[in-house]
């Protein structure tokens, strides 16, 4: 059982430092190699350690993103592959949420590749065959299952 679980921390430390691809390298990026190496470091260390620092890892960067005209800090989780092939990049913008979560829902996220925080805006540039949508996405309370619902909207006026 010790193995299984060193297994499926090296097979995370692989995938976070796959998924740290695509965040821009600007004045204000955070990340460096060292969270790559240290993802990688963990799996020699305890479990809660590990689990730890796995979680740590999963911001590459923190950016400045403008969002309907203001710029906010965002935090970079980097590029993804989604289900049908298609790569999404993605980024939860800081304090967003209260400036735009009165604009009108468009309609469900259909896939959202991490673990979704309640009263967030997230934005996610989608590549589907070699062209890049940006698509706004929203988070709101917690439903009574506990699970967060991930909503797409369009920017305008919040009213």
């Amino acid at each position: 059982m010790r193995i299984n679980r060193t297994l499926g921390l090296a097979l995370t430390a692989a995938v976070l430092a796959v998924a740290m691809t695509g965040c821009s390298n600007s004045a204000s990026s955070t990340a460096s190699s060292a969270a790559s190496s240290e993802a990688a470091s963990s799996v020699a260390a305890s479990s809660e350690v590990a689990e730890s620092e796995a979680a740590a890892a999963s911001v590459v960067s923190t950016e400045d993103l403008d969002v309907n005209g203001t710029t906010y800090s965002a935090d970079c989780y980097g590029e993804f592959t989604l289900s049908n092939g298609d790569t999404m990049k993605l980024w939860k913008v800081n304090g967003a949420y209260a400036d735009l979560s009165a604009l009108p829902m468009k309609g469900m996220a259909e896939e959202f590749p991490i673990e979704a925080e309640a009263e967030q805006i997230y934005v996610a540039d989608v590549t589907s065959n070699g062209e890049t949508t940006r698509q706004y996405l929203r988070t709101d309370k917690a439903g009574r299952n506990g699970t967060v619902s991930v909503k797409t909207f369009e920017l305008g006026d919040a009213e």
